[in-house]
């Protein structure tokens, strides 16, 4: 076996532009399985921190809007108020009732200088990065932008490209948008193609240099409860209800949104939902379910298109190497020895890439946490998961030309 590795060393040292775009096939199929695998990871994880934010008789009551239009009479009325914690902590099996001014943590994640969430109008929907107006500079084309005076508002800046993806042709000013299950109201429309020089103190052209990102400005109090960190507020976002040991929870909830209901008649643009264990077991499920799948089709495609490329490189080397085939099989060479000649050099291409692969993905997936709102989590698991399937695919395309090497006639092939 030394030998035959030695050999397959030996000849693929003669191969190096052959040998050089096999490993580049490899790398790049390695490297999208380990990103997407960090990727669901770090998504998993998100979920998991979240469903042991809340205790088992434990659920926050939110208003999930289902109109954003912000000229409705009811688009902009707040679905609680602070008196209703004294009537729902009346309600039976009601142990504490508090209010819970923190975003729900199925949205996307937080960094330290802004917050990552999807902006809904309707049945469309976007990514965005909100900040506060201290934290950055931005240019207006449309409206106008944020002032001290809309402090305690619901109002907003969008860029020009979030306005694109949500109102298409249509003016965003004075509309509706949902952000963390609440609707603020666009005042103005930020220039996407500009960035603000600190070093020159002017606005300049964005270049493919720049990673700042295109941020959406809300007032400085709606920031701090986006990103979680308004400890205190007059304004009630959600309420969070604890139950008495031994209630059902559901039933207790079911009378909460009840009573919530007949506080707030007027209400007609959404509805009340309940956010506990159950509902983020069920969505944490759905997701990872849904990235195990979208992980194999990645690992199948990347392992197809690496193991065709295998193969057609063994079938070129199984040609050009006829003669070499011919004369070891005259002077006594086995067909199985051939084979496995082969398989291994098909085997030690597949390896050796997927040693590479592992490494640059790893780099990229660490690389990329600077940029990325949701930070990859690269695991063992994922590694050894890619090395194994590569190799596998090493053997399984490289038994083809493998065994067509074996099957040779060492005749035809000298005097051909």
């Amino acid at each position: 076996m030394l030998t035959l590795i030695k050999n397959s060393a030996a000849n693929l040292r003669g191969h190096k532009l052959r040998l050089v775009i096999a490993f580049i096939w490899i790398i790049i199929g390695i490297t999208s399985v380990v990103f997407v695998s960090a990727m669901g990871n770090a998504m998993s994880s998100m979920f998991k921190s979240t469903f042991k934010s809340l205790a088992p008789n434990t659920a926050v009551i939110y208003y999930e809007n289902k109109s954003y239009d912000s000229n409705s009479s009811t688009a902009l009325i707040q679905p609680f108020v602070k008196s209703d914690l004294q009537i729902i902590q009346a309600i039976e099996g009601v142990e504490k009732v508090e209010v819970h001014n923190k975003p729900l943590t199925i949205a996307p994640g937080t960094r330290d200088d802004a917050f990552y969430g999807e902006a809904k109008y309707f049945d469309k929907s976007t990514s965005l990065a909100v900040i506060d107006p201290s934290d950055t500079k931005y240019k207006i084309i449309k409206g106008r932008a944020i002032s001290e005076s809309d402090e305690g508002s619901r109002v907003a800046v969008i860029p020009d490209q979030a306005a694109k993806e949500l109102f298409d042709e249509e003016s965003p000013i004075g509309k509706g948008i949902e952000l963390n299950k609440v609707v603020y109201q666009i005042v103005g429309v930020s220039d996407s193609k500009k960035i603000y020089d600190a070093t020159e103190k002017k606005f300049r052209d964005r270049t493919n240099f720049d990673s700042a990102e295109y941020y959406t400005v809300v007032p400085k109090t709606s920031f701090l409860f986006l990103s979680g960190r308004l400890a205190q507020s007059n304004d009630v976002q959600n309420i969070k209800v604890t139950v008495n040991d031994g209630e059902n929870l559901k039933a207790v909830t079911d009378k909460v949104i009840e009573s919530l209901n007949t506080l707030h008649p007027n209400l007609s643009n959404g509805e009340y939902k309940v956010h506990d264990q159950s509902s983020i077991q069920k969505a944490t499920q759905a997701m990872t379910k849904g990235i195990d799948n979208f992980v194999r089709i990645i690992t199948i495609i990347s392992m197809v298109v690496g193991g065709v490329g295998i193969m057609n490189i063994m079938y070129v080397s199984v040609m050009e190497r006829g003669k070499e085939i011919g004369i070891r099989r005259a002077l006594g060479a086995k067909p199985r020895t051939i084979l496995f000649q082969f398989l291994v050099e098909s085997v030690f291409i597949t390896s050796v890439g997927g040693v590479m692969g592992v490494i640059v993905g790893y780099a990229i997936t660490m690389y990329s946490r600077n940029y990325l709102p949701i930070k990859p989590i690269p695991s063992f698991n994922s590694f050894l998961y890619s090395f194994i399937a590569i190799v596998l695919t090493g053997i399984i395309f490289g038994l083809v030309p493998a065994y067509k090497a074996s099957k040779l006639d060492p005749i035809k092939i000298i005097y051909k």
